[in-house]
């Protein structure tokens, strides 16, 4: 059996692995079928940032990806998808692509909009102080159930899907 271990954690990374799974699936010209993919992928998500309206451009956001906090950072695939629909996310580069961050972080970060991915379907229940936050005051949190958050935190063939669900949120909490 050949095993294959593959953690892409940002978009050139799954551009990377499709490569991968190609050659070890033995397809022929594997570097060509990768980089199909990979354009379906990106125009894909392309699409969706095209299909944003302009007053949800520009938006603070935080995403959180499990409870801990552990976010989505701006090194991330979740990073850059949200970087092409033109939102801002409030968790630095420097932190790395999925830090596990103080709640007091969001906090003052202040964010205008927060997703929540929710694969364990445990009721979103919110940090100490954030009832503070703009994001929550203003009702402009979206949380994934399980099979949204499926998509949305994990990498691959499924990423157009997954800047559609983010793209919609932007759209829906935009004032």
């Amino acid at each position: 059996l050949t095993v294959l271990a593959l953690e892409p954690k940002v978009h050139a990374d799954v551009r990377r692995v499709l490569g991968d799974v190609a050659r070890a699936l033995h397809l022929p010209r594997p570097q060509d079928a990768a980089d199909r993919l990979w354009r379906e992928i990106d125009a894909g998500v392309q699409a969706a940032a095209q299909s944003l309206p302009p007053r949800a451009r520009g938006a603070r956001v935080y995403f959180e990806v499990s409870r801990g906090p552990y976010a989505a950072g701006t090194a991330s695939f979740i990073g850059e998808t949200l970087a092409r629909l033109g939102a801002e996310n409030v968790v630095g580069a420097e932190l790395g692509p999925f830090p596990r961050l103080n709640p007091e972080f969001v906090v003052r970060a202040n964010p205008g909009v927060i997703m929540v991915g929710n694969r364990s379907m445990q009721p979103m229940v919110m940090y100490p102080g954030w009832q503070g936050i703009a994001a929550v005051r203003d009702k402009r949190v979206c949380v994934f159930g399980p099979g949204e958050s499926d998509v949305v935190v994990r990498p691959g063939p499924r990423m157009p899907e997954a800047a559609r669900i983010m793209a919609r949120c932007l759209a829906e909490t935009a004032r």
